[in-house]
């Protein structure tokens, strides 16, 4: 009886975030804005790992002959699955690749839900949909993705692009015929499932999001030294849009600092909460930007502000300048805004090479 619970509830969960949108199905939604919403950094987090994971499969040996072996396939199942990922794996990279002819396939967050017709005829609402063939985005519904894992984004995104590739010169849709496999969406959630054990065996997705802003920074005295560093943000709540970002402040932050003497530094600490994902104007914006003296004293550290102003203006808004910068009379700090990226920790790796 558990095991038909957990087969049940497997079933539920794919038929969520897995179903192929024909074109008669497609909705429009409203589109949000791609370049400032989280969701975006942790797709393309996952399309990462997709990428890394499908090269491991093709490159490593072990890998390449082990793959599709899952327990509950016969040995008819194991042979297709192994020859459709065999032939689109290549394909799948391409999608992903930016080359002189053509970018990655792009991704759109929609926040009206999305519709596809099911296995039944009837509308059903999913969390993910594309068109067939290697044209047009893949679309995401915002708040089915936010809360989902990495391993069960990447799920989604392998999913969805073996829709974008070709077997036998034809793309597989979800609700077809495909023996000795129930219908193509079996077939595609087979790879997908085999895909998702890989990557976590071999550390290329973790167990949670986050995204990284990076920053190029200066120190100028009679000397200029520079250092690429990078900020993660803490999210406040579920919704993903207020968090905080630091340079300096915490332990795992990381700094760009001047020595003084042998028991002094003179160090950038940059501080910024977010209350609204970017929303301007917003009065609930905090800021500030100091350079900070550390003392070591007969094994005590001490702290003493230099120098701190407020930041009106968040440098990773759209909008912004992306600079900002601080100086005392004995060094200048500033820094440039040069990205963001999503990540995903790394639990998975951490656990096996402790084994």
């Amino acid at each position: 009886m558990k095991s038909r619970n957990r087969l049940l509830a497997r079933s539920i969960f794919l038929a969520l975030i897995s179903v192929h949108a024909s074109p008669a199905s497609a909705g429009s939604g409203s589109v949000i804005g791609n370049g400032g919403d989280p969701i975006f950094e942790f797709l393309q987090a996952a399309r990462s790992s997709l990428s890394e994971t499908v090269k491991v499969v093709l490159n490593d040996p072990n890998e390449r002959k082990s793959f599709c072996t899952i327990s509950r396939l016969n040995s008819g199942q194991i042979e297709l699955c192994r020859k459709y990922f065999f032939e689109t794996a290549n394909q799948i990279l391409d999608l992903n690749q930016l080359k002189p002819v053509h970018s990655p396939t792009d991704f759109v967050l929609r926040q009206d839900p999305l519709y596809v017709i099911g296995h039944d005829g009837k509308p059903m609402v999913v969390a993910a949909k594309t068109d067939l063939g290697k044209y047009g985005s893949i679309e995401f519904h915002r708040d089915s993705v936010k809360t989902l894992l990495p391993t069960q984004v990447l799920f989604l995104l392998a999913h969805e692009f073996q829709h974008k590739t070709t077997f036998e010169g034809r793309s597989v849709s979800d609700n077809e015929s495909v023996p000795p496999f129930m219908n193509g969406r079996d077939l595609l959630d087979t790879v997908a499932t085999a895909l998702v054990e890989v990557a976590k065996r071999r550390g290329k997705v973790g167990t949670n999001f986050g995204i990284r802003d990076i920053f190029n920074c200066e120190a100028r005295t009679s000397q200029t030294f520079g250092a690429r560093i990078s900020s993660s943000r803490r999210f406040h709540n579920e919704d993903l849009m207020a968090y905080e970002s630091s340079i300096g402040k915490n332990p795992s932050d990381g700094t760009i600092y001047l020595p003084v003497d042998s028991k002094s530094t003179l160090a950038l600490r940059y501080m910024m909460f977010e209350p609204n994902n970017c929303g301007d104007p917003n009065p609930d914006r905090v800021g500030v930007v100091q350079i900070v003296e550390t003392k070591l004293e007969g094994g005590n550290t001490s702290e003493i502000v230099r120098a701190s102003k407020p930041l009106v203006t968040n440098p990773i808004c759209p909008g912004s300048s992306g600079r900002f910068e601080i100086e005392t009379a004995d060094v200048k700090f500033s820094c440039q805004y040069f990205g963001s990226e999503g990540t995903t920790s790394s639990q998975y790796s951490v656990q096996r090479a402790k084994r």
